[in-house]
Parts: C-alpha cells; sequence; structure tokens
C-alpha cells in the first residue's frame, strides 16, 4: 500500500467538472489489477463497486472532479505534503477509498461519482442514488470531502439568488436625466454587513447561517448610466429550515431592494447525532466532532434517512486554492480510522 503515491497519481489525471472519464477510467483499470475482488458498475454517474451480498453496507463516497486547475496553482516537492489541484478536494480521499476496497469487506459499497463540484442537476449521485435504493441495503454512509481528520456532521442548505437592481438608463455626462442603480447598492451592502455571519447552536455544534453577494454585473458602455445592476444572493442556511422556507426568507428580505429571481436551492442536513451508526463511528475513530460548514452531498443521503458523516483528510480551507495540498499523515490516519471502524 502506498497512498501518498496512489494519491498523487490521481492528481495527475485532469478531472475538471464534466471531464472526468479519464480518472474513471484509471480507477476501473486501478481495481481490477488490484486484490480488490468485487463488482464494478459504471454509468455516465460514476462507478459502484461493491461484494455481492444479502447483508447490509456502508457506503465510502467521493466524488471525482475537480474545479479547474489555477494557473498559479503550487507545485512543490515535500515529502510530507502532496501538492496539486484535487489533493484535498478530494483525490487523497478517493485514494482511501481505493485501498479501503482491495481489503475486500463484505459490508463496504464504494461510490465514485462525477460532477459534484458543478451544478446540482448534473450531479453524479442523481443516476448512482436510484441503484444504491433499489439494489443495496444501505444503512450508513461516510462522505470522505476534507474534514481535517475531524468527523464533521450534518451540512448547511443552499440558495443561490438574482437580485436585479433597476434604475434608469441615460447619457452618463447627463446622469440626472438617468438613474444610476450602482447608487442603491449601499442599502444591500449594508444589510449584509450587519446580517452576513449569524451563529447558531444545534445539537451542540456551530453552525454559521451566511447571507453574502458573489457575483455583481451591469453595465453596457463606458459612457453609459446602466438600466440595471444583478447581484448574486448566497444564502447559507441552517439544516433546521427547509429550502422553502429559505426562499420565503431571501424573497422577503431583499424583494423591497429590487427584483428577487431564485435560481437554485438545495436543502442541508441535521447532524443525526441521535443515530447508533454515527455514534459508533465517533466513537471508534475517536475524531473530534465538529460542524460542516459548508453544503456537501450528506444532504441526498440525509433526504434518504441513510445516517452519513463527513470524514475525510484534507484541510477544507485549502480546497479549491492555488496552495492546495494534503499532509501525507492524514491520509493514512483516515485510512487507519476507516479500518479501525470496520474491523472495530
Amino acid at each position: 500500500m502506498n497512498l501518498d503515491k496512489l494519491t498523487e497519481e490521481l492528481i495527475a489525471i485532469e478531472s475538471v467538472t464534466g471531464e472526468e472519464n479519464k480518472i474513471l477510467d484509471f480507477i476501473e483499470q486501478y481495481l481490477h489489477s488490484s486484490e480488490f475482488t468485487g463488482e464494478l458498475i459504471r454509468n455516465k454517474g460514476g462507478i459502484i463497486a461493491h461484494r455481492p451480498s444479502e447483508g447490509s453496507k456502508i457506503a465510502f463516497v467521493g466524488h471525482v472532479d475537480t474545479v479547474p486547475i489555477d494557473l498559479n496553482q503550487l507545485q512543490i516537492n515535500d515529502s510530507n505534503k502532496i501538492y496539486g489541484r484535487g489533493s484535498v478536494d478530494m483525490k487523497s480521499g478517493i485514494a482511501v477509498m481505493l485501498e479501503v476496497l482491495a481489503k475486500n469487506y463484505q459490508n463496504v459499497v464504494a461510490v465514485f461519482y462525477t460532477a459534484e463540484e458543478g451544478p446540482m442537476v448534473n450531479n453524479g449521485l442523481e443516476v448512482l442514488m436510484p441503484i444504491l435504493k433499489k439494489d443495496f441495503k444501505i444503512d450508513f454512509a461516510v462522505i470522505l470531502e476534507p474534514t481535517n481528520g475531524e468527523v464533521q456532521l450534518g451540512c448547511l442548505g443552499s440558495v443561490n439568488a438574482d437580485l436585479q437592481i433597476n434604475g434608469k438608463s441615460s447619457h452618463s455626462a447627463r446622469p440626472w436625466m438617468g438613474e444610476n442603480p450602482i447608487l442603491k447598492l449601499s442599502e444591500v451592502i449594508n444589510f449584509i454587513q450587519n446580517n452576513e455571519i449569524e451563529e447558531h447552536i444545534i445539537d451542540g455544534l456551530t453552525y454559521k447561517q451566511i447571507i453574502t453577494v458573489t457575483t455583481i454585473s451591469g453595465g453596457s458602455a463606458n459612457n453609459v448610466i446602466p438600466s440595471h445592476i444583478n447581484l448574486n444572493i448566497n444564502f447559507r442556511f441552517l439544516p433546521t429550515q427547509n429550502e422553502v422556507e429559505a426562499t420565503k426568507f431571501i424573497t422577503d428580505t431583499f424583494s423591497k431592494y429590487g427584483d428577487i429571481t431564485i435560481k437554485n436551492t438545495s436543502n442541508g442536513a441535521l447532524p443525526n447525532l441521535q443515530s447508533q451508526n454515527v455514534k459508533d463511528f465517533i466513537n471508534i475513530t475517536g475524531a473530534e466532532v465538529t460542524s460542516k460548514q459548508a453544503w456537501t452531498d450528506i444532504a441526498r443521503f440525509s433526504y434518504e434517512n441513510i445516517p452519513a458523516v463527513n470524514y475525510g483528510p484534507g484541510d477544507p480551507l485549502l480546497a479549491h486554492s492555488p496552495d492546495e495540498f494534503v499532509n501525507t499523515s492524514q491520509i493514512v490516519e483516515s485510512y487507519e480510522s476507516i479500518v479501525k471502524y470496520l474491523e472495530g
């Protein structure tokens, strides 16, 4: 077993969202040439690897795609760290999954899926989840998103909405003939500055509700007052809310500033600390327990009433960054903890 080398080989395969075939080929070939004796199901959603059994299953789940590679992505030779796009999010987790499969546990299903970093509707789990529900008795899932070695429970929901602030177009030399929507931005900015972060305690864990602006666009020429500007409002809402409630909150809050159009929504997931499977994973691994301050596909398993945890190597604060790297020791620790859990 060489988790370092396997992680490096996975990173070397470019797999930006929508271009995952090469890495799926690698995973398929790797498993065929390894000690894994199970079966593979492959389709456009990705790969399900399993050993035929009538018993209940534990699913280990990881996405194979990455965000685009940064032109300034660091490549540093360091025996203690592995640099590169996807080292954290989440090819080191994929390496752990492959090595776990090689031990041929009877009750394990591994799910390697596509397009997590893109729009939710294209996510490979949309294709694979019906198969998992129909053909496998999954009692518990481990999502190998980077958690810095912590067990991170639940996840936030997400709403993206377009806020169009309207004005009236005119020549920039005669602004009194128009109405500049850019000058109305201060009201929105002041509201967000005062309400951007709210901390809430759920089952003893701290979740931060976030309202922020992620994009802004508008204008047609340097000498024209724009007729409107558009902002993307991103709302990361608490797992105690649902997408209907979150959508209503955003609509009610921002409609006084302009026209609101909801673009997409995703429910979050509660910590589910009441689940015995979750308790067992925490107790056996001995990992620190925190909240997941993001959205992950744990929400899909929560929707199917399958208890799940986020647990994987890598610091999530480094994900998608040009200096993205994973500590080699953390990859080994994640693998050893999962093996300890499966054999505990």
